[in-house]
């Protein structure tokens, strides 16, 4: 047996030896009708909380038993076809992508399309000149049906290559891209596509991407490598490459979602398809400088995700595998902890400011610091991986950790609207920073700035009270979360 696996069913064991001592020991001891209610819907966000990070320390313990694929050389090599989707992108991003993607050392056949859906036309104008000079074919929509998956398949029947590779407009693609992308996509009829880790070069601008870097080496340094591991590494939109008779097998991109990358993945998984991974990096991208940018690009991924899970359940069934299902469902699942984050703080608020008794209450402290290793999840994977990778910064990975909390109202704003069936308004990522503080964005984060006020009332006004000192002090380690969001707003836009 793996040791990631053992790791897994120890986990397991205490969790449900954990809520079963709260359900059948600790429940009889709340004696109205309003502490019971409270408390189920206590114990339901933190079991789906705690789900979550159990999920998130097998990933971590799963890389340890990862392993690199092997670069063959092939006999003949299969033609390919770039694919470049763009949207407002200023000549000096995507020139830098551009140039690199003609630098490669593939061996066989390739191209370049791009398409282009900006409304900025001087932005449009000067790609279209760029692509003409250095004989890359250019393709403008005046409509943005479909977003990005409608450009893509827009450009997919002029596309000639076998492979389809896909390359955002600010990925630096390395030399090897290609040459590495393909010969692991071939090295097994089965695989539909191969993702390769796309990392970061402008980490170091502010505190908004160093965040953004470390969401980054969470996913693909120990989230990603773990699902490679069971053959269901998702497709993330760019950095990839995909056989194009399976992609035309699979009706093209999908539009219905936001995210057809997730999307493209579950379909390809439910007909029976697999994937890999390649770490190190072959491609470095630019991260969003802006808070709200950041907030754009999650409200983007949670919205999507979510209504992936929505419309592609059925599908997520047909996956080979129980288990294998069970993680493409908790995959799909990933941005319901924004809600379950936010339901938790708002009952513990209740809880301190009205004195309805929790089972928190009557926890020993053993029990307690099993609740606080799930907590700390994020925090303790961050380290292990920054380990890994050779580069730890731990005021990053705070800054992470509060941010998580912050952007937990963002999350919940997707997950409602992706369920409701409401209208997405694509947001482009902007890839340059702001100057001088905007306090009108306090308008757009009231509610974080709300929850987090109240968060640290009900804290500060109970933690002398040695009842409610432990739950005081967890509210306030929240609402400091909370705060972050209206906070790096104001100072980074």
């Amino acid at each position: 047996m793996k040791f990631s696996s053992v790791v897994l069913f120890i986990l397991m064991s205490l969790y449900f030896a954990y809520f079963a001592y709260a359900v059948v020991f600790l429940f009889p001891l709340l004696t109205t009708t309003g502490s019971v209610i409270l408390n189920v819907l206590l114990v339901s966000a933190e079991m789906l909380a705690g789900l979550f990070s159990i999920y998130l320390y097998h990933s971590v313990f799963s890389t340890l038993e990862w392993k690199h694929p092997e670069f063959r050389k092939m006999k003949k090599w299969p033609s390919v076809t770039i694919q470049v989707p763009i949207f407002n992108e200023s000549i000096g991003i995507v020139r830098k992508t551009l140039l690199n993607a003609l630098n490669q050392d593939y061996l066989g056949k390739y191209e370049i399309i791009v398409a282009d859906d900006s409304t900025d036309t001087a932005k449009a104008r000067a790609v279209r000149n760029f692509c003409k000079e250095h004989k890359i074919k250019y393709v403008y929509r005046k409509h943005r049906s479909g977003f990005k998956a409608g450009a893509l398949n827009n450009i997919l029947s002029m596309s000639k290559g076998d492979v389809i590779a896909l390359l955002d407009a600010d990925d630096m693609p390395e030399k090897t891209f290609l040459s590495h992308a393909v010969s692991t996509l071939y090295s097994d009829k089965k695989y539909a596509f191969v993702q390769t880790r796309n990392e970061e070069r402008n980490h170091g601008v502010n505190t908004v991407t160093g965040i953004g870097r470390l969401v980054r080496d969470l996913f693909f340094g120990a989230i990603l490598k773990s699902k490679d591991n069971r053959d269901l590494a998702i497709f993330c939109g760019s950095a990839g490459a995909i056989k194009k008779k399976i992609l035309k097998e699979l009706g093209g991109w999908p539009e219905k979602t936001v995210t057809e990358d997730i999307d493209l993945s579950t379909m390809a998984f439910a007909k029976g398809y697999t994937s890999r991974f390649i770490n190190p990096a072959q491609c470095r991208g630019l991260l969003p400088p802006t808070f709200t940018g950041l907030c754009g690009q999650t409200f983007r991924w949670s919205f999507g995700t979510t209504k992936t899970l929505i419309l592609r359940w059925k599908l997520i069934l047909k996956i080979p595998g129980f288990w294998r299902k069970i993680e493409h469902f908790l995959s799909c699942m990933t941005y319901v902890l924004g809600p379950a984050i936010v339901a938790i703080d708002l009952i513990m608020i209740t809880h301190l400011f009205l004195g309805t008794p929790i089972f928190h209450m009557y926890e020993s402290k053993t029990v307690w610091i099993f609740g606080a290793m799930l907590t700390l999840s994020s925090f303790l994977a961050l380290m292990f991986v920054q380990l890994r990778d050779g580069r730890v910064s731990i005021k990053r990975t705070l800054d992470y950790i509060f941010v998580i909390f912050g952007l937990s109202v963002n999350f919940t704003k997707a997950v409602a609207g992706a369920i409701l069936g409401r209208k997405f308004s694509f947001f482009r990522t902007p890839r340059s920073a702001t100057t001088g503080k905007n306090y009108n964005l306090l308008r757009r984060f009231w509610l974080e700035l709300a929850i987090g006020v109240l968060s640290l009332i009900a804290g500060v006004v109970r933690i002398t009270d040695p009842i409610y000192t432990a739950q005081s002090t967890w509210v306030l380690f929240f609402g400091i979360g909370f705060l972050t969001a209206p906070y790096f707003a104001v100072k980074y836009g």
